[in-house]
């Protein structure tokens, strides 16, 4: 049972998908302990949601498109106004359970009370897609890779960085280090946010016995060009993903700490675009030469440092 009553806010970013944004809020209105408001940045070109459709609801409409990153940055600027604890951070395609958010401010008690200084705190996540966890990373000379062996931790684990969805954000330990990088627009927002918690020696936490379905990409029945005949069941992605994702990974992991092995890290980013491009040639159904190009433009310009809405 928890001691304290916390103030708590919802976040999400809407874009274009009516359905899964109300889903997503009835996720949130579920929750057994409360939400007091929820606060939407919808980039949609049409506005896809008014306030007077849901109680306690805030819609702030930018159909310039501020994506992931802008939209994060306003959301954290406004719980910090208002006076919240907590901000919990989603896309417009997660489902938590209705005892998430419970679960995740009982253990920030439990681990507070152990002096354990916390800056965001996470449920397991499960990929609707492939039906696997998709766990905490932890950045190791100049990546993040998976924290080994989290399937089998029962109760919580530490790590470096989470996706955006899900994340519950301390508000008083949002307010000492630099908010979401606007400039990202879209991918690589939530590790690079998790690693400025880091930088400052807040913590990262996975609760465990929590669990949120999330929808990591959109999948698709696609035709392998490499085998004659055969068909494979695979993400696929626009080319400004593509670009977006390499760009900033690659800003972002070749900056992510003084401790980077620059040289190494520069040899992975390219490495990963090549693999990138085999794999766009080899599944991709359509705008192939426009997807290769978007990957190795989206690098170079990582590698430049050339951010902002640029595809």
């Amino acid at each position: 049972m928890l001691d304290i009553n916390y103030r708590v806010a919802a976040y999400i970013t809407a874009y274009e998908e009516l359905e899964a944004l109300y889903k997503t809020v009835r996720a949130i209105q579920r929750q057994s302990y409360p939400v007091k408001e929820i606060f939407i940045v919808d980039n949609s070109k049409t506005q896809l949601v008014t306030e007077d459709k849901y109680e306690n609801l805030v819609v702030e409409c930018h159909p310039e498109n501020l994506g992931v990153a802008g939209g994060i940055k306003i959301a954290i600027n406004w719980a910090i106004e208002k006076g919240y604890d907590f901000l919990w951070l989603f896309d417009q395609d997660s489902e938590p359970d209705s005892d998430v958010l419970e679960k995740l401010l009982i253990k920030y008690q439990e681990l507070s009370t152990q002096k354990l200084k916390i800056g965001i705190i996470a449920p397991v996540i499960l990929d609707i897609n492939t039906k696997q966890e998709l766990p905490g990373g932890i950045f190791q000379q100049y990546k993040f890779l998976p924290i080994p062996g989290c399937a089998e931790i029962k109760d919580f684990y530490k790590c470096d960085g989470v996706i955006t969805s899900g994340s519950l954000v301390d508000i008083s330990a949002a307010q000492c280090v630099e908010p979401p990088k606007a400039e990202f627009f879209l991918d690589a927002v939530d590790y690079a946010y998790c690693m400025n918690f880091r930088n400052k020696g807040y913590e990262i936490i996975v609760v465990k016995d929590t669990l949120m379905k999330h929808r990591i990409g959109n999948y698709s029945k696609v035709k392998d060009r490499f085998v004659k005949g055969s068909y494979v069941v695979t993400f696929i992605c626009s080319p400004s993903r593509y670009y977006y994702a390499c760009r900033n990974h690659t800003f972002f992991e070749t900056r992510a700490s003084e401790k980077v092995k620059l040289h190494y890290s520069v040899k992975y980013r390219i490495k990963y675009s090549i693999e990138m491009i085999k794999r766009i040639i080899r599944y991709e159904p359509d705008l192939v030469s426009l997807k290769v190009w978007a990957c190795i433009v989206g690098t170079f310009d990582g590698f430049r440092g050339k951010l902002g809405k640029t595809w």
